[in-house]
């Protein structure tokens, strides 16, 4: 299952990356991204937005990501037993 997963994130990053143009004009532009990002800050935005995603993936399917949550957020959940 968390190969699906991965697969389904990694294209939905790379897709955000490639289509960020269509996404802008159906969008618009963002005002927080172009204040903080400059001119352009939305098509910025959609990439740091789906390179996220990427990065996200490929921490998920390492596994990086159950030893993040377990070492800082599982603290305050311990199983019982």
């Amino acid at each position: 299952m968390r190969i699906i997963y991965f697969l389904l994130m990694f294209a939905a990053g790379l897709s955000i990356m490639i289509y960020r143009e269509r996404l802008q004009r159906l969008s618009g532009n963002f005002a927080f991204a172009e204040k903080w990002l400059g001119n352009g800050g939305t098509f910025n935005f959609y990439v740091l937005l789906g390179l996220g995603i990427i990065i996200f993936s490929v921490a998920y399917i390492t596994g990086t990501i159950d030893g993040l949550v377990g070492s800082t957020v599982g603290r305050l959940f311990p199983t019982p037993g």
